[in-house]
């Protein structure tokens, strides 16, 4: 099967960061944080971020489908 191990998403390998964040050379006042985890905490993450109206923009996206990783920017 071609499925990654479920317990993937849960294990940290040595010297990895479960979020690492990124200023953001094309927007003033923007950030991409790089988060060790599945899509699901991603919308719930940028669905709260839009709730707060001092947010212009919040997205997110997985760089490949089978890896538990996705990019928020901000």
């Amino acid at each position: 099967m071609n499925a990654p191990p479920t317990f993937e998403p849960f294990v940290l390998h040595d010297g990895e960061k479960k979020i690492v964040k990124e200023l953001d050379t094309k927007v003033v006042n923007a950030a991409i944080f790089s988060i060790n985890e599945d899509h699901t905490l991603g919308n719930m993450i940028r669905n709260q971020l839009l709730r707060d109206p001092n947010v212009l923009f919040a997205g997110y996206k997985l760089p490949h489908p089978l890896e538990h990783k996705f990019e928020l920017r901000i």
